[in-house]
């Protein structure tokens, strides 16, 4: 009885209080299937926009995670307007990282884990699949972020989706680029850059 007391209290306090509460029993943007949840270590800052929704199942969503004792390091989670994130299976989200969902964008994962100052950035769509892992300094972008236009006007650089498989290992400083689809299974080496099919 006094462990479970003693787990509890020291799990509030590494954790937002407020923020806690907030997104697992108040905003309606978080949208849980079961009993998993957003789990907000200190130094997260989420931001989840009007018409955003975030859908949880199958797993708690640390975000924060494995932070250091006494570091300010910030985690940051933002869903633009419309973006939809759909979580199945939980995730670790270590401190450092950012995960961003832009206007009209859609997120799948499974369980995943991603290790500090790594970067997400969804302009389109991503899937990650179940039991991923992510090393440090990881960027996986679906989009230039720029349009690039010929003669015409027409856009030469559009964003193409990227496709993760179930038990992939991404190794320290991958950058995983636009239209990728990474198989089930594979171990893509350090310092590495992704950039069409990896069976």
């Amino acid at each position: 009885m006094v462990r479970k007391i003693l787990q509890k209290l020291r799990f509030y306090g590494r954790i937002n209080i407020f923020q806690y509460f907030y997104l697992n029993y108040f905003c309606k943007r978080v949208v849980r299937m079961d009993r998993s949840r957003v789990i907000p270590y200190k130094g997260t800052v989420i931001d989840i926009a009007p018409g955003a929704k975030l859908v949880l199942s199958n797993g708690d969503m640390e975000i924060g995670y494995n932070l250091l004792k006494g570091s300010k390091a910030e985690t940051r989670v933002r869903l633009r307007e419309r973006a939809v994130w759909n979580s199945d299976g939980g995730c670790q989200i270590f401190y450092g990282t950012t995960v961003e969902v832009l206007t009209d964008a859609f997120f799948e994962s499974g369980h995943f884990g991603i290790n500090s100052n790594s970067v997400i950035v969804v302009s389109k769509k991503i899937h990650v699949g179940n039991d991923v892992m992510m090393g440090r300094n990881v960027l996986i972008y679906d989009s230039d972020h720029h349009a690039i236009r010929n003669l015409e006007g027409k856009v030469t650089n559009p964003d193409m989706p990227i496709f993760i498989g179930d038990h992939v290992w991404l190794a320290t400083n991958v950058m995983v680029m636009k239209g990728s689809h990474i198989g089930d299974g594979s171990i893509v080496g350090a310092n590495s850059n992704v950039r069409g099919v990896i069976p």
